[in-house]
């Protein structure tokens, strides 16, 4: 008679399978991949390590499992994914949040509650799953703020969040900043494609094989949306309003030339986590 396949067996065996292949933090993949299909907290796991799988959770077990051995990013196999102590749904058509765009987040929050009003008008442009806006809004209940993206995907997929965490954001589907009236807003927030095209494929395959390439493609020198935001946003902040950008970590000597036309102050930058320029405030004129 075969030995039955509890969870704690198959933990042990998904994790040294996972090991062998090379995957991130194999062990605690297998505990979320397993409790996602058990519908169990990671601690329910170890309360209820003697549970044996049915065939059906099984079979849908190995088949995720598969999925993660393929590369595919583990937020798009669970749905969610965790960002300022937030879960927030993603899909392929959006980019997963990453920890070093929370210094994004605090940033904006440093410098919104420093501004002129309590009730400032903020535009988060590209705002994928909705993660930047949402977490803005939960952080100051009364501004006014509106996300934009390109993607009608990943605008429901904001939509959702929105939904879920009952804050009041606006969405609109926007390429550019057109659609909206000059001098409306006291601060522009946004997480841009950054990336430099030559650099793409040679990027992990969780992320070049899977996640929305005109969420990363900066254009040939990385720097086609940083440019459009740093000559337009001026047009349509108030006078003394603030655009804050994440940008890559190699890119703060273009951001002091480009910035440098006389519609900022001089560039604040700031470091993430990990030491790396990553974020971008500057005051315009």
């Amino acid at each position: 008679m075969h030995e039955p396949w509890d969870i704690q067996r198959l933990l042990k065996w998904s994790t040294d399978y996972l090991k062998k292949k090379d995957i991130d933090a194999p062990r605690l993949t297998s505990e979320l991949l397993l409790a996602s299909v058990l519908n169990h907290s990671r601690l329910e796991l170890y309360l209820h390590y003697d549970q044996p799988l049915t065939k059906k959770e099984l079979a849908a077990f190995k088949a995720i499992l598969k999925r993660r051995l393929a590369h595919e990013p583990l937020a798009y196999i669970l749905g969610d994914k965790i960002f300022w102590s937030l879960r927030f749904k993603v899909t392929p058509a959006t980019l997963i949040p990453r920890p070093e765009t929370e210094k994004l987040v605090e940033t904006a929050i440093k410098t919104i509650k420093k501004g002129p009003t309590p009730h400032p008008y903020i535009l988060d442009w590209g705002t994928g799953c909705g993660a930047i806006a949402i977490c803005l809004a939960k952080e100051l209940p009364h501004a006014h703020i509106i996300a934009t993206d390109i993607s009608n995907e990943a605008l429901e997929c904001t939509k959702q969040n929105i939904r879920q965490y009952k804050v009041s954001v606006g969405s609109v589907k926007s390429k550019d900043l057109t659609c909206f009236k000059e001098g409306c807003f006291h601060f522009i927030v946004s997480n841009p494609p950054y990336v430099k095209r030559a650099i793409l494929n040679t990027l992990d395959p969780e992320v070049k094989d899977y996640e929305p390439r005109c969420a990363l493609d900066g254009g040939l020198d990385g720097l086609k949306y940083i440019s459009y935001l740093l000559y337009n946003c001026p047009r349509y902040l108030r006078k003394g309003g603030w655009l804050i950008m994440e940008i890559g970590y190699d890119q703060k000597p273009d951001i002091e030339r480009l910035s440098n036309l006389g519609a900022y102050d001089p560039p604040c930058f700031f470091k993430d986590y990990s030491g790396h320029t990553r974020v971008v405030a500057l005051k315009s004129r």
